[in-house]
């Protein structure tokens, strides 16, 4: 098989022996600034909060979920819960900072003490899934006024989201770290993996949709590989959520290869449609409303490859076109030596990487990969 300049880079970078620890840094100040705030009395320097690069990355995120999430809505927030008060509306959750505050300053107080170990501790979780010689300096930021559950990503940085995770937070902390790491990997593939050859938006062809939906497996499941959220022994609630939501896809794993296989057949025998059908299909595959099958089934596949090989195949892998990653995943089945839990794809996924393979211009050595181990 014929090696080109991105497989000999693999070779040369991934290298078990010379990966770097990533520096994952916590930040505490933004959330403990809003708590100073609250029941404060004080005015509001809109000009700190508009000057505020964390704060721009939030509403930019946030704006993708609806129009309320503006700076004016965000300071009007602030002002409300200055005078003690809990906003309303309040697009942000602003409220959990009064008509919760207990549980806030002590989520907030319980994570500042510990930021240090959180680092270190994803830094240990990501290091064997590091290319050698990337050096990564990371940031997560505790959020205390959020809207959604668990936290976010955007730009690179990921959002802790405090008030989903302040009622009872010393059962949230080893998911809150694995949440980190999930995230934080995604930053790092940022860097070094093999992007989708289209905007999301602008899938039309065959083509640009398999290789979305492999870039799903290989990106998703990977980073859900890493922080496998199974053995999450608290009781928090987004605990619960999370460890029973990993659990529930891993027993059904066969039936999740095979929805997938279906899935890809969808595409498959109907290209022409691709455009309208294609949005629809990704997301029942890795939507979180229809339970993120498609993380699972990859989280599995990168299980199985590591197992054959190396942690280093995994990023030796992200940095392929992404039908590699399942072509590796076959392979990894062929070597008699596998887990269990690993099913087989079945014939429309296995065909349809084959074919997007053969499509590329050049062709990659995933069993470079492979021999990492």
């Amino acid at each position: 098989m014929r090696l080109v300049p991105f497989a000999l880079i693999a070779l040369a970078w991934f290298a078990p022996a010379a990966a770097e620890r990533p520096s994952i840094a916590i930040d505490i100040a933004s959330a403990e600034r809003l708590l100073e705030i609250a029941c404060s009395g004080d005015a509001i320097d809109e000009a700190e909060f508009a000057s505020s690069s964390l704060l721009r990355t939030q509403l930019a995120h946030h704006r993708e979920f609806g129009p309320q999430f503006t700076l004016e809505n965000y300071l009007a927030g602030l002002r409300s819960i200055a005078r003690c008060e809990a906003p309303d509306p309040d697009p942000f959750r602003f409220s959990a900072l009064v008509e919760r505050r207990e549980d806030m300053v002590e989520a907030i107080a319980y994570l500042a003490q510990r930021h240090e170990e959180i680092g270190e501790r994803v830094a240990e979780i990501l290091e064997p899934y590091m290319p050698a010689d990337l050096v990564f300096d990371g940031q997560a930021v505790l959020a205390g006024a959020s809207f959604s559950c668990g936290g976010f990503s955007r730009d690179g940085v990921f959002f802790v989201d405090i008030p989903c995770l302040a009622a009872n937070i010393g059962e949230e902390y080893e998911a809150v770290v694995l949440l980190i790491a999930h995230e934080t990997y995604h930053a790092i593939q940022h860097r070094f993996a093999m992007q989708p050859m289209a905007e999301f938006e602008e899938v039309g062809t065959l083509e640009q949709a398999l290789d979305h939906m492999f870039a799903g497996l290989a990106l998703e499941g990977s980073a859900a590989h890493i922080a496998d959220m199974r053995q999450l022994s608290g009781e928090g609630r987004y605990t619960r959520f999370a460890r029973d939501l990993a659990r529930r896809n891993f027993r059904h794993l066969r039936y999740n290869f095979r929805l997938f296989d279906y899935m890809t057949e969808a595409l498959v025998r109907d290209p022409e449609g691709v455009a309208e059908r294609f949005p629809g299909i990704y997301g029942l595959a890795f939507d979180g409303a229809f339970g993120e099958l498609g993380y699972y089934t990859g989280a599995q596949m990168a299980a199985e490859i590591e197992h054959s090989a190396a942690p280093a195949a995994i990023p030796c892998l992200l940095a392929l076109p992404p039908e590699n990653y399942v072509l590796a995943y076959a392979a990894a089945l062929g070597d008699g030596d596998n887990l269990d839990a690993s099913p087989a794809f079945e014939g429309a996924t296995l065909d349809a990487a084959r074919w997007l393979a053969a499509r590329r211009p050049e062709t990659a050595d995933f069993g470079a990969c492979l021999a990492l181990g």
